[in-house]
């Protein structure tokens, strides 16, 4: 019988490995192994470029305390997972979705 449910989980794996989805979650379940440098990797890129980067456009091109507000929240939505040790599944959608915002605000003060 156990024979059976793995073939059956071996035929279902092979369908569904042509799925962004199913090889983001491989992805997902191989960088779990080196969650610490992923983590390190998220928020000295949030840190060292995207903030910088957000603080000079609203100096030099006149951004409002709401942008200043926007970009702290969005580096605490990258910052809180890290710190409370969650799965690299929860820091990855965090980071993009940070990082969306970061370049959508340093566009707004460009243009």
């Amino acid at each position: 019988m156990a024979t059976l449910n793995h073939t059956l989980h071996q035929t279902h794996s092979l369908e569904s490995s042509h799925s962004w989805l199913s090889s983001y979650n491989a992805f997902l379940e191989k960088a779990e192994f080196n969650r610490f440098g992923w983590s390190a990797t998220t928020l000295m890129t949030q840190g060292c470029v995207l903030t910088p980067l957000l603080l000079l456009s609203m100096f030099y091109y006149g951004g409002s305390d709401w942008q200043f507000l926007v970009g702290n929240l969005c580096f605490l939505l990258v910052l809180i997972p890290v710190l409370a040790a969650q799965p690299v599944k929860y820091i990855f959608p965090a980071f993009a979705f940070s990082a969306f915002v970061h370049v959508v605000l340093i566009l707004v003060n460009l243009l």
